[in-house]
């Protein structure tokens, strides 16, 4: 949506949640869905029932401090139905050891799995429930927090609540390096005794305060047995390391106003409502090639079904003559237009302004991946007179509301996983081949300012100053055009990789910095080998990255939707992850399955 109110209300909504958070983290939310199939409590979080359940995102240290990486992933996810709230956590451990043995035992000596639950969200009367490797639990009840004068009341215990361990690897056992351990957690909604209200399974939307902790300490094998590593001066146990779901921004898990929030949803596959409003940008996108379509007819066509599927916006890549044409009528049909600009790589430019791999082959003569890649170095004058050159005939079409950039980025340095095969390729490092951006002009303008040509640096593709200087020529490109466009009064997006990280890693592409209006990350799952709920994951990374206040619509790949409910699905987790709206890969992937699909989010019920 249009965030002009939004915009209003940054600097209180800022404050405010600089008030509540400490190293800048605001507490996360889980969305937890209700099973749809009876969950066997076995220690396997892989079987059917887990697999369409989103992951949480890994763990992090406990202050918030992202210098402090845990070196260990882990990650929790959850179910519910009428009759408990389901925990399955993954805890990567090489070396795999728990001894106590008896229930109330203080669990957290040894390493362990921690939930912390506040069902009404007051930071008053919460429980923990902790778990070490052996399955044995130690479960509290805190009237309140220690810091408030409070103490653990350890007679309370979670009746009835079922458990399971399952170790990768031989626990105890310091001659075979381990893999992981799973915990498989059922907690029955009667456990919760203390409450003022009795606690029944929730109502779609409730929401509870929760976070989860892993102990982690730092050992050495003497004798047969684990101990506690031990500091070489001092001669005392090392601090433990302590891992969390949502960071406390202190050392301290007993903060219960500083944990994340737990939200329970009926329905996994709930609908949005993605009907436009004229004063908002389109909820719906769809990239458009021109060949085919040439007359008024053909164009009818196209904007009536358009019209019938509630596809207001059109990413449409044909000539300045086909979109003088189109524009007219379909403001006729209230769906916006945007050309579709192939920006970086252009089969129309001329050789001099083609990129160089690493090892000195332009792409004049050398063939990256197919013989469209004719990337331009990003940094000649002359590129960007170029690129402006184009642009400058589009912004000419009356009518036109925006220039959509696409291949904004430098080739491939590493291709999609899925995509690899296809080339017979396993690119599990930077090969010199595809390792894009060494135009002689801009390694001499790296040379003028580092003193040494990147091609002498000691592994140039993977050299961190190398690679942010490619990634900050690109985007002196970005801002060059965005100014451009702009001044133009015209709207300014781009089709980018799914996230930030990837995008760097994988294309040398540093959107999250560009402040365009709008991004449309290609959320192609089954490029990446991916199930669907990825999408969910991806597009709730890219909020983070981006901020609330910028709009974000989810490029979604027809292609490998077109099976019963795929794409609804899709669009689902795109929302669920914080999409303000959809863009469909590509109009020829339109038939009678998707766009029913697609009208149950743009039609009233």
């Amino acid at each position: 949506m249009i965030r002009s109110f939004m915009k209003k209300c940054i600097l209180p909504t800022v404050l405010l949640l600089l008030s509540l958070v400490s190293f800048g983290q605001i507490p996360k939310n889980y969305n937890c869905y209700r099973a749809t199939t009876k969950v066997i409590i076995d220690g396997n979080v892989y079987e059917d029932v887990w697999k369409e359940t989103p992951w949480s995102d890994f763990f992090v240290d406990i202050t918030g401090d992202t210098l402090l990486l845990p070196y260990y992933q882990t990650r929790m996810k959850m179910l519910w139905d009428e009759s408990y709230l389901y925990v399955a956590a993954e805890m990567e451990d090489s070396n795999i050891w728990s001894y106590l043995e008896n229930h109330d035992d203080i669990i957290y000596r040894d390493n362990d799995f921690e939930v912390f639950l506040d069902p009404d969200g007051d930071g008053l009367n919460y429980y923990e429930i902790e778990i070490n490797a052996l399955g044995t639990v130690l479960d509290l009840f805190m009237k309140k927090p220690y810091n408030r004068g409070g103490s653990a009341d350890l007679k309370w215990n979670a009746s009835g609540i079922k458990k399971a361990i399952k170790i990768y690897g031989h626990i105890n056992d310091d001659s075979i390096e381990d893999i992981k351990w799973t915990v498989e957690l059922a907690i029955p909604w009667n456990i919760y005794t203390k409450e003022k209200n009795s606690v029944s399974p929730p109502k779609n939307g409730d929401v509870w305060r929760v976070n989860f902790s892993r102990v982690q300490w730092e050992t050495e094998f003497s004798n047969g047995k684990y101990l506690k590593a031990k500091d070489s001066l001092t001669g005392k146990v090392e601090k433990e390391n302590n891992w969390v779901w949502s960071s406390q921004g202190v050392i301290n898990m007993h903060m219960p106003e500083k944990w994340g929030t737990l939200t329970f949803i009926n329905d996994f596959d709930r609908t949005y409502n993605l009907q436009w409003t004229k004063d908002d940008y389109p909820k719906f996108w769809i990239w458009m090639g021109g060949g085919s379509f040439k007359t008024i007819h053909d164009w009818e066509t196209v904007f009536r079904l358009l019209d019938d599927a509630g596809i207001r916006g059109l990413l449409f890549g044909g000539n300045v003559d086909i979109l003088a044409k189109m524009i007219p009528l379909a403001k006729q049909y209230d769906i916006k237009v945007h050309a579709w600009f192939w920006t970086m790589n252009r089969g129309d430019a001329d050789t001099s302004l083609l990129s160089y791999n690493q090892l000195g082959q332009s792409l004049a003569k050398e063939k990256a991946y197919v013989n469209y890649y004719k990337f331009m170095c990003p940094s000649l004058p002359d590129t960007k007179k170029f690129i402006l050159s184009k642009m400058d005939e589009l912004i000419s079409v009356d009518g036109l509301e925006g220039i959509h950039m696409d291949y904004i980025r430098y080739v491939d340095v590493i291709l999609p996983i899925g995509l690899q095969p296809k080339y017979n390729l396993v690119q599990d490092y930077i090969m010199p081949k595809y390792d894009y951006g060494y135009h002689p002009y801009m390694r001499n303008l790296f040379e003028e300012k580092y003193g040494v040509d990147p091609l002498e640096l000691k592994d140039p593709g993977n050299n961190d100053t190398w690679i942010q200087f490619r990634l900050d020529e690109l985007n002196s490109t970005v801002a060059h055009i965005k100014n451009h466009v702009t001044v133009n009064d015209l709207i300014i997006t781009a089709a980018v990789f799914p996230t930030p990280k990837m995008s760097s890693e994988m294309v040398r592409q540093n959107w999250q910095n560009w402040n365009l209006d709008c991004y449309f990350p290609m959320v192609y799952h089954n490029f990446y080998n991916e199930n669907i709920n990825w999408i969910e994951k991806v597009i709730r990374e890219d909020r983070v990255a981006i901020g609330e206040y910028t709009n974000i619509f989810c490029g979604l790949y027809l292609p490998s939707l077109q099976k019963g409910n795929d794409l609804g699905k899709a669009i689902n987790a795109a929302m669920r992850g914080g999409a303000d709206g959809i863009s469909l890969f590509s109009f020829g992937g339109l038939n009678k399955n998707t766009i029913t699909q697609i009208k149950k989010f743009t039609t009233p019920n």
